[in-house]
């Protein structure tokens, strides 16, 4: 699915810059990622819950192709995975088996479809988009149980300010808040999901972020 719309957006990029400017640029992203989950064990049924916040900056490339009122459509790649949402350990923390367990989780292949809507002379914006990543998970339990990876897509709404030199350099600065859909994870007993050992435990989480992202570009 990721290859399919990777494809479709290029291809709308390319038909539509032959007669439109083109932006191209970097930006930080100051983020802060909200994570909460809930893991629900098989045997018990007990529910276990946690919120994690993580601070990290996110780099990332973009490429945009704007009208000469300034609606612009745009495709943003972080070009680094292994952004951070959060990990936990304990000893003892698991209600069917005893010992330390660790887990993690970490957001990788991100990457956004947006647009641009001018708001008054000043260069401010409006932002709108859809985001696509993957959720690797790692762990260490205690139970042996193992999670695997999950696609998710989410929404990215926003407001900034463009200010572009006559050389078409460009400096913005814009705030942003992403929510991502629910996921849901099926664990399985050393790769296998049935069987009498198994202890199949579900995690549910929900992922949500707030950023400030600084952006240098230029337009030709």
């Amino acid at each position: 699915m990721k290859k399919i719309l990777l494809s479709v957006c290029a291809m709308m990029l390319i038909t539509f810059s032959a007669h439109a400017d083109k932006r191209i640029g970097i930006s930080a992203a100051f983020t802060m990622f909200d994570t909460s989950g809930t893991e629900t064990t098989k045997s018990s049924s007990e529910k276990n819950s946690t919120t994690v916040e993580e601070d990290v900056v996110v780099p990332s490339l973009f490429f945009e192709i704007a009208n000469d009122r300034g609606a612009a459509l745009g495709f943003d790649i972080v070009p680094v995975d292994n952004q951070e949402l959060g990990s936990g350990t304990g000893s003892d923390d698991d209600a069917e088996t005893s010992g330390a367990n660790k887990a993690s989780a970490e957001l990788t292949g991100h990457y956004t479809v947006y647009g641009l809507a001018p708001i008054g002379s000043a260069g401010g914006y409006l932002k709108a988009g859809l985001a696509y990543a993957t959720i690797d998970t790692t762990e260490t339990l205690a139970t042996g149980t193992k999670y695997g990876n999950e696609d998710v897509k989410g929404f990215v709404i926003g407001v900034g300010v463009n200010k572009e030199r006559d050389n078409g350099a460009f400096f913005r600065v814009e705030g942003t808040y992403s929510d991502y859909e629910d996921v849901t994870f099926l664990g399985t007993f050393n790769g296998n999901a049935t069987g009498d050992s198994a202890v199949r435990n579900k995690i549910d989480a929900d992922i949500d972020a707030v950023a400030l992202r600084i952006s240098l570009g230029k337009s030709f």
